[in-house]
Order: C-alpha cells, then structure tokens, then sequence
C-alpha cells in the first residue's frame, strides 16, 4: 500500500512529490500530460505585483523556500532549472516614477525593488527609464516536470492516463484505485477541479492565458514588462510574449485573437523586426478570493485537495505542498486563508 496518490503533473504535483520524496513516503502520480497552466506559463518568480507596486500574497515570504528546493532539484538531476534574471518594467509616467520610488522604500520591497533606470535596451523606447526588480527570475518548469515524470515512469509510478474519479474506491482505512492501494489521495488537478465531483463546488473560477514564442534581438539576461512581458526561454535564443486574461473561454486551443492581440501590443513595445514562432495556451487556476485551495474533503478524511495556486504557483507550490503534508501527517493547521473550510 502506498502512502499517497497525487493526481495531476503540473508544479502543484511536482511540489507534493518533492516534498514526500523527501519525507520517504510512497506514492504514484497520475498524470495525462495534456496541456497545463504550469507548461504554457513563463515560469517568471517576482514577489512585486507591477501593475501596483505592492508585495504579493506570501511571496516574499515563500519564495526563498521555493527557491531552495528548486535548486535542490538541479543538484539532484544535474539539470539548471532556475534562472536569476532582472525584471526591467517600464515607467509610463512622471506619476509612476513617484509611485515606484515611493513604493522602492517600503521595507519589504528594498530587496527586489531597485532605482529608475535610463539604459537602452534595443527595440525599447523609455522616456520615463525602467524600473528594475532583483531577486527575480525564470524557474524552468517544463525542465523540472519532463526529469520528474521520466523518473517515474522508469520506476512505474506514473500512470499517463486520465484519472477516472468515479472509479474511486472509498474505505475507512484507505482508497483504493484501479487495484491501487493508498493511505490518503491529494488532487492537484489546477483546472480540472471543475471535472472532480468531491471538489466541484469549490468556487473555482479559471482564466485562460496565452502566450508568443517569438525570436527576437532582445539581451537574454533581462525580462522586459510592460502591458505585456517580453521574457527569455532558458536555454534557447527564443522568447515568450504574454499573457492574455480570457475568463470566458475554458479550453486550452490558442486562438488567432490572442495571437493578434500579443502581436499588437509586442510591435508597440518592441520596434524591431520579431518573428513568431509558436503559441501557448492554458487555464490558470484562480480562485474568487485569489487564494490557494488546500484541504480535506469535508465527508471523507482521505481525499485532499491542493488547488488554486493562480499566476504565483512557481512560488507558492513548494511551501503550500509542506504546509499541507504538515497538516496530514502531523496535525499542524493550514493557513486560514487557504483552507478550503472558508466556503463552508
């Protein structure tokens, strides 16, 4: 009997898989591979929200902890998955010089938040300079999964397969799945909750984003953000143009309407010649309260969910993954903010 199933194979299953490797505990992961929002996001870690200048939920506070054990991974593979590279965000205004270096001198944003800026990027017009965050960068998750889930498989523990929730089997003491013994099963299926009849009711809402693979003459030791972000792919000459807010649209087929939207508003942004080579798509899973969904199912003790990571899960997944494997195997409390006992 294993200790664990974890169904899904995004940064969310990847983290409870890292954390109960390291604890000794056993498990299985069902992963399809179909398209996540983990493979079709940038893998951008920054704690600053932009747009306001403002600290985000807990990232400046998990984001050292992430970081710890992404680095722990490339030790361990002897892959780099983590890429420390500047944000240059654009000033638009004389107001948002003063808002940002109002906002640079707030105690927990002198980490990241640096002064304005006048360098020449090439292809960037700045009257007004950029602002520029440290301690930021680019988590190469596609690398991260793709070395997880070939370990797995090797091992047999991974089942590429959709997971059929009605062939659940519910016992006092376990659960039981396709003749597959467990302790507890975690589901960390990001958007498709909606599909989970244990976890449907939560209040997930889901946004689609969509994103440009595009070559370009842009330096990659930096990411550029404006309206959009304009962001190196490690270990390529390539770039990612994003991202579009759809909350309407569910699936995960690019559209020619984001295409031409992020084409539009790269051209304004970068007036060198760009080609576009590819694009991506995925359905973020947000929450109404924009926070994470962590927690037991409220009729049977052994079914979990660790959901609503949102736009931040690169640094939230591997602290929210220790805190809620706390919660089960010993006990300790959730976050009130995260517990899914907030709805009821």
């Amino acid at each position: 009997m294993y200790h664990y199933l974890i169904v899904g194979g995004g940064i969310a299953g990847w983290s409870l898989a890292w954390e109960l490797r390291k604890r000794q505990k056993t498990f299985v992961l069902f992963d399809r591979g179909e398209p996540k929002a983990t493979t079709a996001s940038a893998g951008l870690y920054n704690p600053v929200i932009l747009k306001r200048f403002t600290p985000a939920w807990k990232a400046s506070e998990f984001l050292e902890y992430a970081l710890l054990q992404y680095h722990s991974a490339e030790m361990q593979t002897g892959k780099k998955s983590v890429f420390s590279i500047k944000i240059y965000r654009k000033i638009h205004s004389a107001g948002e010089q003063n808002q940002w270096d109002t906002a640079s001198q707030h105690p927990g944003m002198k980490k990241y938040m640096r002064n304005i800026v006048h360098e020449q990027i090439p292809g960037i017009e700045a009257p007004f300079g950029f602002g520029v965050l440290e301690n930021t960068g680019i988590v190469d998750t596609a690398s991260l999964l793709t070395t997880l889930h070939r370990e797995l498989k090797q091992k047999k523990l991974l089942f590429p397969y959709r997971f059929e929730h009605e062939n659940l089997q519910l016992h006092p003491d376990y659960i039981e799945y396709e003749g597959i013994r467990a302790r507890n099963i975690i589901f960390a299926e990001g958007f498709g909750m909606k599909k989970n009849p244990f976890f449907k009711h939560l209040p997930m809402t889901g946004t689609k984003g969509e994103a440009l693979i595009v070559e370009t003459e842009m330096p990659p030791e930096v990411i550029i953000k404006s309206n959009i972000f304009l962001a190196p792919i490690p270990q390529t000459r390539q770039s990612l143009v994003g991202s579009t807010y759809d909350w309407t649209d569910k699936t995960s087929t690019p559209t020619a309407q984001a295409r031409k939207n992020l084409s539009d508003k790269l051209q304004s942004l970068y007036r060198l010649p760009f080609k576009i080579i590819g694009q991506k798509a995925g359905i973020r899973p947000t929450v109404k309260d924009r926070r994470p969904l962590l927690g037991r199912h409220s009729e049977n003790p052994r079914l979990w969910i660790f959901n609503g990571l949102g736009t931040r899960g690169i640094i939230l997944a591997p602290k929210l993954a220790k805190i809620l494997l706390d919660h089960i195997e010993f006990g300790l409390p959730l976050l009130p903010e995260t517990d899914i006992k907030r709805f009821g």
